[in-house]
């Protein structure tokens, strides 16, 4: 315990004794925090935008012309049983003549003597089977059913959806991975030079039989308080740019509070692992 106040103690005296170099670390993690906040936000809302689009698909299913209510009811409540079907709506000849009444602005009885549209039903559908291959695998089900004569849907804009998606997600996954990267050599770097800034002290501590993990856990510390406050800094910045953009251009911006969480847990992980490499490497050589 003793050992632990100690090593608490040296690791909170490190800001004073190298503030400039404690200064330079927390800054470059903030700055680093802050640009992978901006990617994470950027993505969240990307797949948020996607996903609304995804939503607003729905197939348009057309049973055939002879086919009578109670028959086309029944096809419609098959349709409903599919896995991938999140509500069917059934639209009978007579709602059909309604809804072309509504939209053309004249009663179809007015232009033929019949009624030729046929009974339809409308299919939204779930969450993950809003992609091309589930929708075919969809419209491949609802075409064996008795009484269906068509299948209707926005075939192209789904297949061009899922195509800039899948780019999209490695352009995204690959500036991630480089940010992170970009992100843990610079804080890595950073350390190594607080830590050249101390190297007597180091070196006395050596000299004197200080074990390895006594000499480290001061600078652990001291790189766990970095990461916290790089980490906090950024969150803060993200959280006020946000708000910014709430209120001045995108009033629905998505945003979830958990990512301020990644945050500060990726901040504590960079500053400590960071630290512990650098000062490994460090000893090796003394």
């Amino acid at each position: 315990m003793r050992n632990f106040w100690f090593s608490l103690k040296e690791g909170l005296l490190g800001f004073k004794r190298a503030r400039l170099a404690s200064i330079i670390t927390i800054t470059s993690l903030a700055l680093a925090l802050l640009l992978t906040g901006y990617f994470i936000l950027f993505s969240l809302n990307v797949n948020h935008w996607i996903g609304e689009k995804r939503s607003q698909m729905e197939l348009e299913v057309f049973f055939e012309n002879d086919l009578n209510n109670a028959k086309a009811k029944e096809a419609t409540a098959q349709i409903q049983q599919i896995p991938g079907a999140a509500r069917v709506i059934y639209i009978s000849k007579k709602a059909a003549a309604e809804r072309f009444e509504k939209e053309f602005g004249r009663n179809i009885y007015d232009i033929l003597d019949s009624n030729p549209l046929p009974p339809s039903c409308k299919v939204r559908l779930k969450p993950g089977f809003q992609t091309s291959a589930a929708v075919q695998k969809m419209v491949l089900q609802i075409g064996r059913i008795n009484g269906v004569s068509d299948v209707v849907y926005e075939k192209e804009l789904l297949r061009l959806i899922d195509y800039y998606v899948t780019w999209i997600y490695i352009i995204l996954g690959g500036f991630g991975l480089i940010l992170l990267l970009i992100a843990v050599i610079l804080l890595y770097n950073t350390i190594r030079l607080t830590i050249f800034a101390r190297r007597d002290i180091i070196e006395i501590m050596g000299l004197t039989g200080a074990t390895a993990s006594f000499i480290k856990r001061p600078f652990i510390i001291e790189g766990f308080l970095q990461g916290v406050l790089g980490a906090l800094a950024a969150s803060g910045l993200l959280y006020l740019s946000v708000e910014a953009i709430r209120r001045l251009l995108f009033s629905s911006l998505a945003m979830q509070d958990n990512i301020y969480l990644i945050l500060v847990a990726a901040g504590i992980l960079i500053g400590v692992v960071s630290s512990a490499l650098s000062l490994s490497r460090y000893l090796d050589k003394i």
